[in-house]
């Protein structure tokens, strides 16, 4: 029993060590068996931009201005017009061909919509198009497929209103430019008969003055005459009342000047302009037919057009100065240049005549058109120079700056009335 007991174990190790041997012997690999290759892939392949042969088709079909539920509304045609001002239109696609497998459509309105628009639904909606033609395009695919390049297409225009077409703003245009050209036309015509009107309350008043205040004058002036020829008969030619009178009369006898000046300038509808060479001109032509006088008139610069009323009193400046050159320096020639300069203007008036002493108070005794002269340049801004020799003759020349020429009268240096009584 003991022996049996001891040979038990070796026999049970004995059989445990056979057992992984036939384990190794069921895994172990089986002879090379080929194995057959997968099957070719016969799907057709379709390359980017052909269309396949079952491919869906899209087609427009039709439109509609009210509900898309509405299926009787639907109109067909090649093109659709809408009236001015129409608020939408509804428009119906669908495609052809593999009904079973899902489709995808896109569409766009040319000039329009900016891209495409991918949608599954078959309705596309546009509200208040502008007017203009326009092209409708869809296209249909199979999901995953690419797009073809067939459309479908719906010409589509919108009707503009009256007032939006060319011809609308071409009339507009002619309009305007009628209106402006009757507004121009009447605004002369509305000039010219202020000009007219102005023109002849100037006669009126030129008139006027010549009956009434040249009348006066003369009347003055023959009384005062008559009493200068009692005193020379009386041999009182030289008693402060016999200067007095002499006093008097060459007084009334520069007014007498100044007015008949003034009525030519207001009866002279000529004078009224902004161009002063022009009026100076016209003066110097004046003293031209009357006096045998050589006289040259010269313009330097680029000129300007200034106020009426600076060019009156600069033309009496030079027409004083050119009087005075005739009248009291017996000149054979006189030389007028008006200088235009960026900031200022000159006028200079220069004879060959008998000059004079500026120191003298003598000579000014009885005689006002310096200080009439002065009295005009300080008026307008300016200053007034005057430059006088026994050999060389007299200059007188007047210079005036823009920026004060052009001043409103309430702006202007007036001066208290030149003659002292």
């Amino acid at each position: 029993m003991s022996r049996i007991v001891r040979v038990l174990p070796l026999l049970l190790l004995l059989v445990c060590s056979f057992v992984p041997l036939r384990m190794t012997g069921q895994i172990a690999p089986l002879p090379y068996t080929s194995v057959p290759a997968a099957a070719a892939d016969t799907t057709p392949q379709v390359r980017s931009g052909e269309t396949p042969q079952d491919a869906p088709k899209a087609f427009i079909r039709g439109w509609s201005f009210g509900s898309e539920l509405d299926q009787s509304a639907i109109r067909q045609g090649e093109q659709v017009s809408l009236d001015p001002g129409h608020p939408e239109i509804i428009l119906f696609f669908d495609a052809r061909g593999a009904p079973e497998l899902p489709v995808e459509f896109r569409y766009r309105l040319d000039d329009y919509d900016a891209d495409w628009t991918a949608t599954m639904s078959r309705v596309a909606h546009y509200r208040k198009l502008t007017p203009g033609d326009y092209r409708f395009e869809v296209q249909a695919r199979t999901p995953g497929q690419p797009w073809p390049s067939e459309v479908a297409l719906l010409l589509v225009k919108q009707r503009p209103f009256f007032y939006q077409t060319w011809y609308f703003y071409l009339m507009l245009l002619f309009g305007l430019i009628a209106l402006a050209a009757q507004l121009l036309s009447q605004r002369d015509q509305l000039l010219k008969g202020q000009m007219g009107m102005v023109l002849e309350e100037r006669n009126r008043i030129a008139s006027d003055c010549h009956d009434t205040l040249m009348a006066g004058f003369a009347a003055i002036s023959w009384q005062l005459e008559a009493t200068a020829k009692l005193f020379k008969d009386g041999d009182a030619a030289l008693t402060p009342a016999a200067q007095s009178c002499e006093l008097a009369r060459s007084m009334v006898s520069h007014c007498q000047a100044e007015a008949r000046r003034i009525i030519w300038d207001l009866r002279d509808s000529d004078e009224l302009t902004n161009i002063l060479s022009q009026a100076l001109g016209r003066a110097i032509e004046a003293h031209r037919l009357r006096d045998s006088v050589e006289t040259t008139f010269d313009v330097e610069g680029n000129e300007i057009p200034i106020a009426p009323g600076a060019v009156h009193h600069l033309v009496c400046i030079g027409q004083e100065a050119v009087t005075n050159a005739i009248r009291h320096a017996e000149a054979s020639r006189i030389r007028i240049n008006l200088t235009y300069e960026s900031d200022a203007l000159s006028l200079s008036i220069r004879d060959n005549g008998r000059g004079f002493q500026l120191s003298d108070p003598a000579t000014r005794a009885g005689h006002f058109g310096i200080p009439v002269m002065e009295e005009r340049a300080r008026k307008l801004g300016g200053s007034l120079r005057l430059a006088s020799s026994a050999e060389l003759g007299t200059e007188v020349a007047v210079t005036v700056s823009f920026q004060t020429i052009n001043l409103p009268p309430n702006q202007q240096h007036y001066i208290v009335p030149w003659i002292g009584v």
